[in-house]
């Protein structure tokens, strides 16, 4: 039993490394989709509404640094004029979110997302997995996601 016990160990220690990297990669990938998703959602209600709206970055969070451009503990939809909250989205986990500027996105009364090039990066916080996701702005207006930190063509 000792036996079997100590081999059931060693099996475990293997399979640690492989578990972990999958549960960082899922918590990438679920926050690329929640912001694609709140990014679409802004679009529509600015549609709605007919008036300019913001997505702007929330600051309550103990992992994000105070850099500008740090989107780590979520964001928030406002109405351009006058600031009103229509929605907030928190990150519950620490990852490294960064948005390519430090002003927030604009969403037009047409439904336009912000200007070409404008990109968010999503990476894991742990040294150990070199893991990223990137969500990318295109000429268009759309949105397209892909591995690694930059948008290519």
């Amino acid at each position: 039993m000792l036996v079997c016990l100590g081999v059931l160990g060693v099996m475990a220690s293997f399979a640690m490394p492989s578990w972990q990297h999958q549960q960082e990669r899922s918590r990438i990938e679920a926050a690329r989709d929640q912001l694609m998703n709140d990014l679409q959602t802004a679009r529509v209600r600015a549609l709605q509404r007919g008036e300019a709206l913001q997505l702007a970055r929330l600051l309550d969070c103990t992992w994000a640094t105070s850099a500008g451009a740090d989107w780590s503990c979520g964001w928030q939809l406002v109405v351009k004029a006058d600031q009103t909250v229509l929605q907030s989205t928190a990150q519950a986990t620490p990852l490294q979110i960064m948005f390519s500027k430090t002003d927030p996105l604009e969403i037009s009364p047409r439904g336009d997302l912000g200007t070409v090039g404008e990109r968010w990066v999503i990476k894991s916080r742990l040294s150990t997995f070199n893991l990223a996701q990137v969500l990318c702005l295109n000429s268009a207006s759309r949105l397209r996601w892909q591995s690694g930190e930059a948008c290519s063509n």
